[in-house]
C-alpha cells in the first residue's frame, strides 16, 4: 500500500513538473483599474493587458498541450489557467461597465 502511494506521488510530481520541463509558463494576470475611478487612458492599457495576458495564456495551453502530446497532459494546470482567464475577464468586464456607467 506505502509503495502504490509512493509511486502516485512520485507519478504525480513528474506530471506537474512536464510543463516546466517543456519550457511552459504563464505570468501572473494584470492589476485591474477601478472602473469607479479610472481615466479612459487607464482603461485602454488596462484592457491591451487584459487581452495580452488571454493571448499569453491561450500559447500557455497550446504549450501545455504539445507538452502532453505522447504522454499525460497537466489538465489540472490547464484548468487553473483557464479558470483564471475567465475570472480576470470577468471582472474587467464588471469594471468597464461601471466605467461606462460613469462617462456615459
Amino acid at each position: 500500500m506505502k509503495t502504490a502511494l509512493l509511486f502516485a506521488t512520485a507519478l504525480l510530481s513528474l506530471s506537474a513538473t512536464s510543463a516546466f520541463a517543456a519550457g511552459c509558463e504563464q505570468g501572473a494576470p494584470p492589476s485591474l483599474v477601478d472602473g469607479a475611478t479610472a481615466t479612459q487612458e487607464q482603461m485602454g492599457e488596462t484592457m491591451k493587458a487584459v487581452k495580452a495576458y488571454i493571448v499569453a495564456t491561450e500559447e500557455y495551453q497550446a504549450c501545455l498541450e504539445a507538452a502532453g502530446k505522447g504522454g499525460k497532459m497537466d489538465l489540472d494546470a490547464y484548468n487553473k489557467s483557464a479558470a483564471r482567464m475567465e475570472a480576470l475577464a470577468a471582472d474587467f468586464n464588471k469594471q468597464l461597465k461601471t466605467f461606462k456607467a460613469r462617462n456615459g
